[in-house]
This record gives C-alpha cells, sequence and structure tokens, in this order.
C-alpha cells in the first residue's frame, strides 16, 4: 500500500502601501501585529486599517488604508 503524503503550503502575506510592497516582518503574529512592526520606519503605518486578505497566486495580499477621522463642524 502506498502512502501519499500532503504538503501543506502557507501563503506568503504581502502589505501593499499604494504601489508600495512590504514583506511580513513577522508571519507568526496577527496581520493588524505584523503591519505595527513597520511602525518605526513608516510611523503612519502605526494607525491603519488593514483591507483584505485577497488571494493572488500564493500570496495573501492586504491593502493598507489610513484611518479617516470622523470631522464635525463646531
Amino acid at each position: 500500500m502506498e502512502h501519499n503524503k500532503a504538503t501543506v503550503i502557507r501563503p506568503v502575506r504581502i502589505f501593499k502601501m499604494g504601489a508600495v510592497r512590504l514583506a511580513d516582518p513577522a508571519p507568526d503574529l496577527s496581520p493588524e501585529e505584523a503591519i505595527k512592526l513597520y511602525a518605526a520606519s513608516y510611523p503612519h503605518l502605526a494607525h491603519v486599517e488593514l483591507n483584505g486578505p485577497e488571494l493572488i497566486g500564493e500570496e495573501l495580499h492586504y491593502a493598507i488604508k489610513p484611518y479617516q477621522e470622523v470631522k464635525t463642524k463646531g
């Protein structure tokens, strides 16, 4: 009897900020925690929203979107 061995492939996470692609700095963290590691180099990433993921080939793409603050008159 022949045994088939299954291989599990974990998709690579990519964070996209416009045309800029950022590699996943910590695959074991949640996407939100992983992107905050970039805040030292990109301070505006400390407070962003992630959209996605979208599976493209063998990559999971997360779009980085800045938070929109609600403004009121007054």
